[in-house]
Order: structure tokens, then C-alpha cells, then sequence
């Protein structure tokens, strides 16, 4: 089995380094990302250098879309490939990446939400201000080893319910254990956000891809998480958020990396 997956893997790289060098096939590495809700592959491929995008509706597609050689390479954040390289030693951070993005993570809600937007938005100023959110990224991401630890979000009694949408898809930022309980990042960061605006969290999980269809068709009130690009970006700042949509004031911010098979050497 090990054979075969090394010739496999030996074969794959034979064909992705024969197109890399040549500027006439330069459509040949196939990226793989999570769906973004307001663009498509096409336009996507077209911000990219010597690649293909093709999107995924969750985390595990893509992974096995990888594993598979259906795609060449995963486009995400630096904090998920971390966990990505941790989980699987046959996996690696390509470091030769040139276009270096950096997103901002946000929470998204209907626009006429506007009094829960603000409510947020008050929170996450506030948890920058006194230093909760340094605390959380410091022992939810930057000290991360091994899997994400669950994270309780209290009930608290005869306050109002809200409906989130969490996608699992973001492991360790967004995720959810294998027995339903939801973990990591966001997780505790939602949990902090509830105690501040004084109102109970519903988790909801919802598959990445259908974060906005989720939103506006009231399965969920907020959606954690969606992405902007952050400041002095040529991309387009809607390409994660439609129409309709209503984004807070970022809680987070990382770099898109990619990651490939160790076996493999690949260049952008």
C-alpha cells in the first residue's frame, strides 16, 4: 500500500513539474479552496499565478480531493494548514509562494439586522480594547499542539436566543468534534461574545458553501465566519459576502498559504 502510494505520488509530481516551468500550460496545478460566496473558479483563477481554483463545500472534500491528486494544492489560512501538517506528516506549507494575501475574518448577518450588528460590533471593539482577544488567538491558535478542545458557551437564564452558523470547515479556528461539540477559535470567541451582548448562542453547523443560503433564508441569525480581504488587497472586498449580507468588524486576521504533498515540489 505504501508502494503504491509512493509511486503514485512520484507519477503526480512527474506531471506537475513537467507543466510548471512552461508558460503555455500554465493551468496545470490545481488548487483547491473553500467555496466563496460571491465569485466563482473562473474569476478566481483569474487572481491566481500558474493555477487552476476549483472550490469545495467542506473541509473534508477538499482534503480528500488532495490525498486523491484530484487537486495539487490547497489554498488556506496559515493557522489551518498548521493543523492540516500537524494531523498528517505527508502533508507541507509550500513555502514558495510569491502573492502573499491576507484576509480578515468577520461575522456575518443580515443586513436589516442592524442592531445585533452594532451589538457585535461593540463587542469585538471592546475585546480588542482590554486584550481578550490577544488571550484567546495566544491559547486557541498560537499555542495549539494537537486537536481543538470543546468550548462551552453558557446558557444564560431568560435572555434571547440567537441562531450561529458554524461550519467545521476552519479546523482549529472553526470546528466541531467528532461526538457534535463544537471547538477551537471561534468557538471561544463566540463564547465571549455571548456573556457581552448578554443574549444565548445556538450553534448551528452548516457546510461552508451554504453559509449564505443558511443566513438569508433565517436557518441562522449569524454566520461565523466569512472573509474580507484586508487592507492595500487588489482583490474584490465582496468576494466572500453577498448580496444582502452584512459583515462586522474583523475578530481575526491570517495569511492564505498553500499546502501540498511533501512529495511534491511545486512552485507559484
Amino acid at each position: 500500500m505504501r508502494k503504491n502510494f509512493l509511486l503514485f505520488a512520484m507519477i503526480l509530481t512527474a506531471v506537475i513539474l513537467s507543466g510548471c516551468g512552461s508558460s503555455g500550460d500554465e493551468q496545470s496545478i490545481k488548487i483547491g479552496t473553500l467555496t466563496q460566496l460571491n465569485t466563482t473558479p473562473e474569476k478566481a483563477t483569474k487572481l491566481v499565478s500558474g493555477g487552476q481554483m476549483n472550490f469545495f463545500d467542506n473541509f473534508n472534500s477538499m482534503q480528500m480531493a488532495l490525498s486523491s491528486g484530484n487537486v495539487h494544492v490547497i489554498q488556506t489560512y496559515g493557522s489551518v494548514a498548521k493543523y492540516m501538517t500537524a494531523q498528517n506528516p505527508e502533508l507541507k506549507i509550500n513555502e514558495s509562494q510569491t502573492v502573499h494575501l491576507v484576509d480578515d475574518f468577520c461575522c456575518a448577518m443580515r443586513e436589516e439586522d442592524v442592531e445585533l450588528k452594532n451589538s457585535f460590533n461593540s463587542a469585538i471593539e471592546a475585546m480588542k480594547s482590554d486584550g481578550t482577544l490577544d488571550v484567546l488567538v495566544y491559547k486557541y491558535v498560537t499555542k495549539f499542539k494537537d486537536t481543538p478542545v470543546s468550548v462551552e458557551i453558557k446558557n444564560i437564564e431568560g435572555a434571547d436566543t440567537i441562531k450561529v452558523g458554524i461550519t467545521g470547515d476552519l479546523p482549529m479556528l472553526d470546528y466541531v468534534l467528532p461526538d457534535g461539540r463544537p471547538a477551537g477559535f471561534n468557538t471561544a470567541v463566540l463564547s465571549e461574545i455571548s456573556e457581552r451582548i448578554g443574549k444565548n448562542f445556538e450553534l448551528v453547523q452548516i457546510e461552508s458553501a451554504a453559509r449564505a443560503a443558511a443566513l438569508t433564508s433565517g436557518q441562522v441569525d449569524v454566520v461565523f465566519w466569512v472573509v474580507v480581504p484586508a487592507d492595500g488587497s487588489d482583490r474584490p472586498k465582496d468576494f466572500d459576502t453577498p448580496a444582502g449580507v452584512a459583515v462586522t468588524e474583523p475578530y481575526y486576521q491570517d495569511a492564505v498559504v498553500n499546502v501540498n504533498l511533501s512529495t511534491l515540489d511545486i512552485d507559484f
